[in-house]
């Protein structure tokens, strides 16, 4: 279909829109992208706004999207960027399919953008390819918006991981970039990316409570700002414990940070946090 065709099929549809609507639409959604959609797609992304369904191709863009760019919607998406966290594999069982699933942070100079990598896609992952630090590229993805809104990349059968490509020339932040200092943390931040050297280990103990029993271990990690304490909780405190074995640096992406009962603030891990060494 041409662009003229989308306009007259989104108006037919929709006949309180004037094609001047559109159009002004339409430049507004090339601003936005930065020209690096075609305007069929913008179009086809105008109508998804709008309620009407056109009919359907894939979504094509023409270069690499800034993590800055990407909305929900879009298909056969090109991102690149610094390879920031890998989270392990889990797999998942349902009624009519089961399989598994991983993700990735990866980072560029305009923020973090949250990656799903489906069943076969996954393997990467198990194979221990992927480390933080490295760049990538993801060909052929889509975008989605997860259950807080906002956008996600998902990678399924068609598409592909290229690790440092050789035709990327963008300078990428180091890891570092994407971390907060500990004297910027309060119980009210929310989730945070931190890095730090871990300075003592109080312990783990075990715990019951009504889903089950549990472990749970505490540290305290300082940057160059402060210090903080962490809490490490049920399977990620295997996880760390193997990581110091080799390293007392390390990179917590994606943390909790809580109020603590004394006022002060802790940094809680969970199944959502990656921990990478140094």
């Amino acid at each position: 279909m041409t662009t003229q065709d989308l306009i007259h099929e989104i108006q037919a549809k929709n006949p309180q829109i004037s094609q001047t609507q559109i159009i002004d639409q339409l430049e507004a959604e090339r601003a936005r992208t930065g020209g690096l959609l075609g305007d069929e797609t913008l179009l086809r992304l105008i109508a998804a706004k709008l309620g009407v369904q056109v009919q359907q191709n894939s979504f094509q863009n023409t270069g690499v999207l800034s993590t800055s760019r990407l909305f929900a919607g879009l298909y056969d998406v090109t991102v690149a960027g610094r390879l920031v966290a890998v989270f392990p594999v889990k797999t998942f069982q349902g009624q009519e399919k089961s399989g598994k699933f991983g993700r990735l942070m990866i980072g560029d100079n305009d923020g973090l953008l949250r990656v799903m990598l489906w069943n076969e896609r996954a393997d990467i992952i198990e194979q221990g390819e992927l480390k933080a630090g490295q760049e990538v590229r993801l060909l052929h993805g889509y975008t989605r918006e997860d259950r807080y809104g906002k956008v996600e990349l998902h990678l399924g059968a068609k598409s592909l991981i290229e690790i440092q490509p050789k035709t990327e020339t963008n300078d990428y932040p180091p890891l570092e970039k994407f971390t907060e200092k500990i004297n910027t943390l309060n119980a009210s931040v929310g989730n945070v990316t931190l890095s730090g050297i871990v300075k003592a280990v109080y312990g783990k103990s075990g715990f019951t409570r009504g889903d089950g029993d549990g472990v749970v271990m505490r540290l305290a990690l300082r940057d160059d700002s402060g210090e903080a304490t962490v809490v490490v909780w049920n399977e990620k405190v295997a996880e760390l414990e193997k990581i110091l074995r080799d390293s007392p640096r390390l990179l917590l992406v994606n943390a909790r940070v809580k109020g603590a009962k004394n006022g002060a603030f802790e940094v809680h891990v969970d199944s959502n946090t990656a921990i990478q060494s140094l």
